[in-house]
């Protein structure tokens, strides 16, 4: 049986960049590192099926997990992406509210600007309220009433970032093994023993970074049911009318009222040039239902024609879908990021819930673990240095 310093489940982008995070720490001594995944490659889940939006935060609330490790680790993977060669989109993002909205009496959409631009200002996100005519400038072939403009907000390869995360992390000597699902757990008082289908290893730290799995792995680790994931999926078409998918450049949102879950179907462009249209939410009861049921194209042109007169279900073919990893407070609405420190000795570190902005908070919420008051006492940092200072600036 081998034997780590440390076990991270789930080969997702926040995997992956915990382990290159820990990896990279100065450590007493170097930690020795596992990452077990079920799937054949990294990111084969929620991490490489969504729309690469590198948020800003401005859409969860302020004091948030969510808003906070959105808000730095959108900048992060910007800076992270220039220096290693990932493909990156520096589109903006437009939040816009339609005319047909305003005559069909739906102020509630304004009150959700005024919203997301008090977040702003609470949080220091750069923004501007623009006017029809000064939409027109970002975007000429928009037909909206007026919008807030993000212009820090980037789109990103995710499967590009979440292979370089792995790659990142091998450099220090994380080994990964894939094809591997986790299907016990057993702890005693120095270490827990994980069991996959393949072997058992023995970690003196345990991470669970499982994303739609997080919860059942959770349960394995505590021998009780703790956390219940409630799976959405979020389905895409993509635009394939040559002259039609050049009329909108950058991505654009829709205002949505409060009680809204999702931030709503938008125009999502790529840094490969495609572009594509969703995600819509549907409640699916498998966490591997990609495709049963798919919403008709319609939905979707319904949800964006008013911004886009020209927009015809002939412009659209069915793309792709991925599923979150909800969790559900009592008043059905998404939580926040659970990151919980299940157990202190030996750390037991579950992370649940990790949906929308999760791909942007993915390098800040490696940091957040790091940073944890039972990972420090454990593996003790080397020197006086804060251990978050630099740790991207080599």
């Amino acid at each position: 049986m081998n034997t780590y310093d440390v076990c991270i489940v789930g080969a997702g982008v926040v995997g992956c960049a915990i382990a290159r995070e820990l990896g990279r720490r100065p450590w007493d001594t170097p930690l020795h590192i596992a990452v077990l995944e079920q799937r054949g490659r990294v990111g084969e889940e929620t991490s490489g099926r969504n729309s690469g939006v590198l948020h800003s935060g401005i859409h969860e609330h302020p004091g948030s997990l969510k808003g906070q490790l959105a808000r730095e680790g959108s900048a992060l993977a910007v800076s992270y992406a220039l220096q290693h060669g990932i493909p990156l989109l520096r589109t903006g993002m437009v939040i816009a509210l339609s005319w047909e909205d305003v005559r069909r009496g739906l102020w509630r959409e304004m009150s959700t600007l005024r919203r997301l631009w008090v977040n702003a200002w609470k949080t220091n996100i750069r923004v501007s309220f623009v006017t029809p005519s000064g939409l027109r400038a970002w975007e000429p072939n928009l037909r909206t009433c007026c919008g807030i403009v993000i212009p820090s907000v980037s789109v990103i390869d995710p499967l590009a970032f979440a292979q370089s995360l792995r790659t990142g992390s091998e450099a220090t000597g994380t080994e990964f093994a894939f094809n591997n699902r986790v299907i016990g757990i057993d702890e005693d008082a120095t270490a827990y023993i994980v069991t996959t289908d393949r072997q058992k290893i023995r970690a003196a730290c345990l991470i669970n970074a499982a994303g739609l799995h997080a919860d059942d792995v959770a349960t394995l680790a505590l021998h009780n049911k703790k956390y219940t994931i409630c799976p959405l999926r979020g389905e895409y078409y993509e635009l394939v009318t040559p002259e039609k998918k050049s009329l909108i450049g950058r991505l654009v949102y829709p205002a949505l009222p409060p009680q809204a879950t999702g931030k709503g179907i938008h125009f999502s462009p790529r840094p490969n040039g495609q572009m594509f249209v969703g995600p819509n939410e549907v409640a699916v009861q498998h966490k591997t239902d990609y495709t049963s049921r798919k919403t008709p194209p319609g939905v979707f042109v319904e949800a964006l024609q008013k911004f886009l007169p020209a927009l015809d279900e002939r412009d659209l073919r069915w793309a792709y879908s991925g599923i979150r990893p909800c969790v559900m407070t009592g008043d059905r609405r998404k939580s926040d990021f659970i990151v919980s420190v299940d157990r202190e000795a030996p750390p037991l570190i579950n992370l649940v819930g990790i949906e929308s902005p999760g791909l942007s908070a993915a390098l800040a919420l490696a940091r957040h673990v790091a940073d944890l008051p039972c990972i420090q006492r454990r593996f003790r940092p080397t020197g006086s240095r804060s251990p978050s200072h630099g740790a991207y600036e080599r």
